[in-house]
Formats: C-alpha cells, sequence, structure tokens
C-alpha cells in the first residue's frame, strides 16, 4: 500500500482497488483509482494509478494515467507514466509520456502517429499539474 500513499495527496480520497482484489466490467470512479489488485474491463477516472502489485486490462481513460504494474489493453490520458510490464499490442496515447522500461526479449518497437518534440519534464505532483524542468 505504500506506493497508493505516496501517488494521492493526503487530503483527496480515492477509490482503490486492494490487493487481492478483483474486479471485472466497466470501472468509472469521479476520484483517482488506485490499482493494487486486478481490474479488467473499461476504467474511466481523472486518475489512474496502478502500483507495481497492481494489473489493468481493458481500455483506461484519464487525466493521468502512472502505471508500475501490469498494462494490457488501450490507454488514453493527457499525461502517462509506464514503468511496470507492458503486454504486446497495447496503445498508449498521450500529450506526454514517460517510459522507464526495458524489453525481456528483442527490442522495443515504439510507433508514433504524429510528429513529436522531446522536452524534459516533471511527473504530476498530486494536482495533476506537470512542472517542466529548468
Amino acid at each position: 500500500m505504500a506506493d497508493s500513499i505516496r501517488a494521492v495527496a493526503p487530503e483527496e480520497l480515492a477509490t482503490i482497488v486492494e490487493e487481492g482484489s478483483e474486479f471485472r466490467g466497466n470501472f468509472t470512479s469521479s476520484r483517482p483509482i488506485i490499482v493494487n489488485g486486478r481490474i479488467e474491463g473499461d476504467v474511466r477516472a481523472p486518475a489512474v494509478i496502478v502500483t507495481n502489485s497492481g494489473a489493468v486490462q481493458g481500455n483506461v481513460e484519464a487525466k493521468t494515467i502512472s502505471c508500475r504494474g501490469s498494462a494490457a489493453g488501450v490507454f488514453d490520458a493527457d499525461t502517462i507514466e509506464l514503468s511496470g510490464a507492458i503486454a504486446q499490442n497495447t496503445v498508449i496515447r498521450a500529450q506526454r509520456l514517460n517510459l522507464k522500461i526495458v524489453s525481456t526479449s528483442g527490442k522495443i518497437e515504439l510507433a508514433f502517429g504524429q510528429a513529436v518534440t522531446a522536452q524534459e519534464w516533471e511527473p504530476p505532483q498530486g494536482n495533476g499539474e506537470l512542472a517542466r524542468k529548468r
């Protein structure tokens, strides 16, 4: 649960899927969703945080997505940070993308749907706002 405590500001309420829990179906919340367990289905929330023990498989829409666990499906957000296990054929759509991944079998293939410019930036600090590095 240590990941979920750092991922959301203390004063902010969140929907938590605890480790050992599994949810199948459409999952919508007006609060950030912290996934320590497993979700299979469509997920919509202002923010989705998948911790090291968490897994999400399906279509995920949020303003920000942070995944340290397992990701499979289509992930669509303004800002996405990935450092966990990403399944083959997973689609990532984002304005800002931060990857900390290593392939366990061969090379990683990354295809861009449009031209992009690389910039250094800091991940959101709990309020969803980005701070550029200076």
